[in-house]
């Protein structure tokens, strides 16, 4: 409780980032609103799943060449200016899916998807570099709890409300109410400043061509030489592995396990977004100890997932998902903060878009192989075998963290 006053406190003080938060809110809103309103228009008009995995797929794909883009020309202008061009232009991609009418119209979807997504590549490490800019070092462990209180009220709020909306008003009204999402989100960034690069700063810039955009060089020499701050960059890199499994069985869970159909997946989304949002609550306890919550949240994280993979009752798992999403508030909030003070900040534009691309890859990829497993394995064994993954990943992790602590101790 002291911990959530803490973060409300430091919103108000943090001026410029509340509204980044803000913006950040209303644009993740609008987005939910549209993501369940296409999906409810696949659906009725084709009826297949295969149109929802396509569609899935194709807001994957922007990020192989917008993300890395998006890093590069993050670092070389105007951050506020980029979120704002990239935000006014998602108004009209919002809309292409009112143009949809008959199963004919599909391809308009793929279309406005993809090109969302690539907004979204070329947003998301402006945004993310923009925050060690504008808020107090001191803070920055807050500021990225309330990050994921933000995404925690997205997953309720706009979950919930844009089912509502879909089915009383229409799809239809809920790619306007998109639409409209990004103008908002245009109008707060427009009052915020974001500081330029130092003179200093500058300087210390690669000379153009000494780093290859896109390649797997850049990401190694972006790099911190700290090993720890390595080690929480593999870290970041791993869990999307246990994400994309999540995701892909929490509305087979939902549906086939418990038999719950569309209410047990609204109540599954509830409570990993009231775990996002409690997480952050208590997350000024690990202030001091960000490197081992990470570690050792990421074992209990595992942990709970197999003990919900063989829980059978309902209400149980609903209880373990605000655990499990919890630690992975904490987690999330620790990592960020340990990369946003060790990354040099001109070159926080692009070690973020380049990390956005690796984490999108790799958690496609996850959700493609869950999604291929549960074919032929029950849902329950898969996820037995996604938490005992992330189990093997943090003991891993955490042997390497008391090696490195104690050789340095000796030394």
């Amino acid at each position: 409780m002291v911990d959530g006053i803490k973060s409300i406190r430091v919103l108000r003080q943090e001026r410029q980032y509340s509204r980044l938060f803000w913006s950040g809110l209303i644009n993740g809103i609008g987005d939910r609103f549209s993501q369940v309103a296409i999906l409810s228009l696949l659906l009725s008009l084709t009826g297949s799943g295969a149109a929802v995995g396509i569609t899935f797929a194709v807001r994957l794909i922007p990020y192989f060449v917008f993300g890395p883009l998006g890093g590069f020309i993050a670092d070389r202008f105007s951050k506020r200016n980029m979120m704002i061009i990239t935000d006014l232009v998602r108004v009209w991609f919002a809309l292409i899916p009112l143009f949809v009418h008959d199963a004919s119209d599909v391809w308009m979807i793929y279309v406005s998807s993809f090109l969302l997504s690539a907004g979204e590549a070329l947003y998301a490490p402006a945004r993310m570099s923009a925050i060690p800019q504008i808020v107090q070092k001191d803070n920055l462990l807050s500021i990225n709890g309330l990050e994921q209180v933000m995404l925690g009220i997205v997953l309720i709020g706009g979950s919930v409300t844009g089912s509502v909306v879909s089915a009383t008003v229409g799809v239809h009204a809920s790619f306007v109410l998109n639409a409209l999402s990004f103008l908002l989100s245009a109008l707060f960034l427009a009052q915020i400043k974001i500081p330029m690069p130092t003179a200093k700063s500058t300087a210390q810039q690669p000379k153009t061509g000494s780093v290859r955009l896109g390649s797997l060089n850049e990401l190694r020499k972006l790099i911190p030489e700290s090993p720890f701050t390595r080690m929480m960059l593999l870290v970041f890199l791993v869990t999307p592995i246990g994400d994309g499994i999540f995701n892909i069985l929490l509305s087979v869970y939902a549906v086939e396990v418990f038999e719950m159909g569309d209410i047990g997946i609204g109540v599954m989304y509830g409570a990993l977004g009231f775990g996002l949002v409690f997480g952050s609550g208590i997350l000024g306890r690990f202030a001091g100890h960000m490197r081992i919550a990470v570690v050792s949240l990421l074992l209990v994280e595992g942990s709970i997932n197999m003990i919900i993979s063989q829980s059978s009752s309902f209400v149980i798992v609903a209880i373990l998902l605000i655990l499990t999403a919890s630690c992975g508030s904490i987690g999330n909030a620790c990592k960020r903060t340990i990369l946003m003070k060790e990354v040099p900040a001109h070159l926080q534009g692009q070690f973020f878009g380049m990390l956005a691309t690796f984490q999108n890859t790799i958690m496609g990829t996850s959700m493609f192989a869950a999604g291929f497993l549960l074919e032929i394995i029950a849902p329950r064994t898969v996820g037995f075998a996604g938490g005992t993954l992330l189990v093997v990943i943090g003991t891993a992790f955490a042997s390497m963290l008391l090696w490195k602590s104690s050789k340095k101790t000796i030394t």
